[in-house]
């Protein structure tokens, strides 16, 4: 059948299968032309062909240059298995003791898959690359979506970078291929090397590559290490609250850095729950307000997991709904603050990579057994006045003639933190981490020195009467400022020496408008004062001076360091060599000359003066705390709200200043200067002293600085300063006779005097020797006697003038003024003499010429000098006012009572018999111990202790006179007679 099939089909259509055509049709049939279409249709075919030939040739040249491409990539994949990884630097003191060992940027502790929670892991595959287990190094679906957001956004849209490809850019490329501006090169270089990876490596050691070298934040480098540094455990511990937290940081690690949002109690810190509503899985659902951001970003790790399968919702739920506690974030290290305050110094000279993990050694000018002293120091004496509301403080000891730290407290306790207990306050009075020591705060008068010292630029000296009296200030707004003394008292003419060491407000007010507010803020930044107090004169205004402005105490410390070296500024150093890890040195400190920036002469005074232990006698007291067994210069500053409390000191070798006050600015129980900084600056300064005379060590480092190298213990006075007598103030302030003057003073002062039109002027003349006294004329006056003072004899008995004050911190008695023009006093005729208690000294004051920006009343505890008064006003004194009034009495027949003290009985009846007086008219009144008082036994019987009238009194007619007799001593009693009675028995002890 199949056979005959194909015969017949043969046979039907011919040899060649093909059907047969009449001749005759042939012959009659037209050629037949090819349609238009058709050929159009073979183009077409044609040009696709061409342009399938053209494809596939560049595919094949895409392919081959992506082969090339890959070829060369290739060998940088060897550096995840060659690479040098970083070597942890490491910082000493400068005596070789470890302060602190860099760990890269942090800690890094490398460990394998296995050793890491597959919670960690399934929570950083959820929320980096969910297709890890499954792509091939790239997310080609991802990627797509990426370009087409951006083309329909108009701009590039992040993301699509699979953990393989991350591991790409942080390991092997380098930090100039991932600049931004390079970003296009970079993808590509990430999609191709990241396939040949995914080809080399298995999925499990690209994983354990990105886990090992991601950043978590907070030093924390490696899922190891950040697993340590938060929570305490290993990574092989992390449960699930804690593993969603880390695997979501990596991606924007300072964002979500949890410890900058924990809360505290008494267990420690911790991030709160958050309780999500029921829509939380969309990622539009808002969380509840005040979600901290790093539970933000765990709520996302969760709600992906969630959708992924690796947990249950009810689980993630239950993650964010518990307290997620914290390790306490402790730093391993010595000297926490200063070693933060040099590793700041590093990454700016050096960049975080060299620093962290170039293996570099720092040396440090830090002494770590003066900082261990120094801290302990302070948080004993803040343990002791805890009560009073005050839990910090910060201490700076730094060298003079080289700037360098020697120790940096920045807190009590770097891991203490006290919150608040006082109504109304808020925050911590104890942060221990926060670094106080750099931190602006106001500093009460630890500013004035160097107010005094521009004043003394400007032309003061240190004999310039300052009045501290009550005035007030414009300030520009229509109100009036007036200062106050801290004590609420005046104290009238004082100059530099008292007002300085006593800290007076009102005489550093003055000096600092003589000198000019713009022009102390420039002399602040040359003694070293140059990042604080940038907000000019017009903000600060006379309240500069006052502690109105803010400084750091390294920079305060800095600025009376640049005193301590006389003059000259160096600036903080902190690092003495740095050596790489080749032990090749990259820097070392050579003390500079140092940039002069004040006169010595004038610094030598102002030392001079903060030495002056009897200068601080009229608030201080002598030999006060302030006062060392080494002289040293000290200026203390409290702050008007108590909130504040400083002391800055120095002697020629080392400079200490020491902060105290709460970290949230709350005032204190009124703790002042001396009770807070000032007992911790002593006992700083003392136990230097101390160790500088038990070890060998310490007395080659406080010497190094001297040439001799021998340490200078004394203030000693350049040849430019010379001691010249004053005049002495009165009062408490004053008290001292001789000064301290440059030369240029001299002469300023000798043409001033010569200019002076008063007639006093010569007595001011700076002739070798003469006495200065620009503050007023000592003149003598005479009072007349009153008529009381006179007995009826016709003898002066003067009343005595008040005595002066045992206590030097008492005011001088009052000086009535005006009593000088009311007639009581006259001058002195030449070669006249008159009794003591008549013979007064008065001081002219010669006041300062009125300030129309001023309202000043010159009223003091003790003084006036409100009263107009010119000496030669005053009549001279005649013989006609120191003779007897003539009695005249007021009735006819009175007789004045002669004066019958002392006289015995017999005596004084005698003498009122002559006077005419009937005895009868005379009572006896006999006086004992009981009414007589300590008379009775200074006088013996019947002598006459008083009368009345009294002496000098009329005795009118027809009255009574009194006499007031020391009564007869009473007669002794009689004793028994026992031989008489030799019946009595012997008289015992109790009879």
């Amino acid at each position: 059948m199949i056979r005959s099939r194909r015969l017949s089909s043969y046979h039907r259509n011919g040899r060649n299968g093909r059907r047969h055509i009449p001749p005759r049709l042939v012959r009659g049939r037209p050629t037949p032309r090819l349609p238009l279409g058709r050929w159009l249709m073979n183009a077409l075919l044609a040009v696709f062909g061409l342009i399938a030939v053209v494809l596939i040739a560049l595919t094949g040249f895409a392919y081959n240059a992506y082969i090339q491409v890959a070829e060369s990539l290739r060998p940088r994949l060897a550096l995840l298995d060659n690479r040098a990884l970083f070597e942890n630097s490491r910082m000493f003191d400068r005596n070789g003791e470890l302060l602190y060992e860099f760990f890269d940027t942090g800690k890094r502790t490398k460990v394998s898959i296995d050793e890491i929670s597959p919670l960690l892991i399934q929570a950083t595959i959820a929320i980096e690359d969910k297709t890890f287990y499954t792509n091939p190094g790239i997310d080609l679906a991802g990627i797509i979506r990426t370009l087409v957001d951006s083309l329909r956004l108009g701009e590039e849209v992040g993301g699509a970078s699979t953990i393989t490809q991350q591991v790409i850019k942080n390991s092997v490329l380098t930090p100039e291929e991932r600049l931004p501006e390079r970003r296009y090169e970079r993808k590509l270089k990430e999609i191709i090397l990241a396939q040949e990876l995914d080809r080399i490596y298995t999925k499990d050691q690209i994983l354990e590559l990105y886990l090992n070298e991601n950043f978590y934040g907070n030093l924390a480098y490696g899922i190891q290490a950040a697993s340590e540094v938060y929570f305490g455990v290993s990574a092989a511990e992390l449960d699930l609250n804690q593993a969603s937290l880390l695997a979501g940081l990596p991606q924007l690690p300072s964002v979500y850095n949890p410890i900058n949002y924990l809360e505290r109690d008494e267990q420690g810190g911790y991030l709160p729950p958050v309780f999500v509503d029921d829509d939380w899985l969309d990622p539009n659902a808002r969380l509840p307000s005040g979600t901290p951001l790093p539970r933000i970003r765990q709520a996302a790790v969760l709600r992906r997991m969630v959708e992924d399968g690796y947990i249950t919702e009810t689980q993630a739920r239950r993650a964010l709904a518990t307290p997620l506690r914290f390790a306490p974030q402790e730093a391993p290290l010595n000297a926490p603050h200063f070693v933060f305050y040099v590793r700041d110094l590093l990454l700016q000279r050096y960049g975080p990579q060299i620093v962290y993990g170039g293996g570099l050694r720092i040396t440090t000018t830090l002494d770590l057994q003066l900082q261990r002293m120094a801290q302990a120091t302070a948080f004993e004496r803040i343990a002791e006045l805890e009560s009073r509301n005050i839990h910090n403080a910060a201490v700076v000891i730094m060298q003079p003639n080289t700037g360098q730290i020697l120790a940096m407290v920045g807190s009590i306790d770097y891991n203490a933190v006290k919150p608040t207990k006082t109504p109304g306050e808020s925050g911590n009075v104890l942060d221990g981490q926060v670094n106080v020591a750099t931190r602006e705060r106001q500093p009460g008068s630890a500013l004035k020195p160097f107010t005094y010292l521009a004043a003394m630029e400007q032309g003061m000296t240190p004999e310039t009467v300052l009045w501290d009296v009550p005035t007030e200030f414009p300030t520009g707004t229509g109100d009036w400022y007036a200062p106050q003394n801290y004590n609420g008292q005046w104290n009238g003419p004082v100059r530099i020496r008292t007002a300085l060491a006593n800290s007076l407000n009102m005489p550093a007010v003055k000096a600092l408008k003589f000198a000019g507010i713009d022009y102390t803020i420039r002399l602040l930044e040359r003694v070293g004062i140059r990042t604080g107090l940038k907000r000019g004169a017009g903000f600060y205004g006379l309240s500069l001076t006052l502690g109105g402005g803010e400084v750091s105490p390294l920079e305060l410390t800095t600025a009376y360091n640049t005193l301590a070296s006389g003059g000259r500024y160096f600036p903080p150093v902190a690092i003495l060599e740095i050596t790489d890890s080749q032990g090749r040195t990259l820097e070392r400190f050579s003390p500079p000359a140092g940039e002069p920036v004040v006169d010595p002469a004038l610094v030598a005074i102002i030392s001079d003066m903060l030495s002056d232990d009897r200068a601080r006698q009229a608030i201080w007291g002598l030999n006060s705390p302030l006062r060392l067994s080494l002289p040293a210069a000290v200026k203390t500053g409290t702050t008007n709200d108590w909130r504040d409390a400083w002391a800055v000191g120095y002697t020629p070798f080392v400079t200490v200043g020491v902060w105290t006050g709460n970290n949230n600015n709350e005032p204190t129980a009124r703790v002042e200067s001396l009770t807070g900084g000032g007992i911790i600056w002593r006992n700083v300064m003392e136990n230097i002293f101390r160790l500088i005379a038990e070890d060998e060590r310490y007395r080659i480092l406080f010497a190094a600085p001297f040439p001799d190298g021998e340490i200078q213990t004394e203030f000693i006075l350049p040849e430019e300063v010379v001691r010249r007598p004053i005049c002495e103030l009165p009062g408490p302030f004053g008290g001292y006779r001789e000064e301290v003057f440059t030369q240029k003073m001299l002469k300023q002062l000798e043409e001033a005097a010569l200019l002076s039109p008063t007639p006093t002027a010569n007595l001011t003349n700076l002739i070798a020797g003469d006495v200065l006294c620009s503050a007023y004329d000592k003149v003598t006056v005479v009072r007349i006697p009153t008529p009381e003072e006179w007995t009826s004899s016709g003898e002066l008995r003067p009343n005595p003038p008040p005595a002066p004050p045992t206590d030097p911190k008492a005011a001088p008695p009052p000086q009535d003024l005006s009593a000088l023009t009311d007639g009581a006093y006259c001058r002195p005729a030449p070669e006249a003499s008159y009794p003591s208690e008549l013979v007064r000294e008065i001081y002219l004051w010669k006041l300062p010429p009125p300030d129309p920006d001023e309202k000043v009343e010159y009223k003091w505890r003790g003084g006036d000098a409100t009263v107009p008064l010119k000496y030669e006003d005053l009549p001279v004194c005649t013989e006609e006012m120191f003779k007897p009034p003539v009695p005249v009495p007021p009735v006819e027949g009175a007789i004045l009572m002669p004066d019958l003290r002392r006289l015995g009985e017999n005596q004084a009846k005698e003498v009122l018999a002559l006077l005419g007086i009937d005895p009868g008219r005379i009572y006896v009144d006999y006086q004992g111990p009981d009414r007589a008082g300590e008379d009775y036994y200074r006088y013996g019987p019947y002598v006459v202790l008083s009368s009345l009238p009294a002496a000098g009194e009329w005795i009118l007619p027809d009255t009574t006179i009194v006499l007031g007799i020391r009564a007869p001593d009473p007669e002794p009693a009689p004793q028994p007679n026992t031989e008489t009675n030799p019946e009595l028995p012997p008289p015992t002890p109790d009879s």
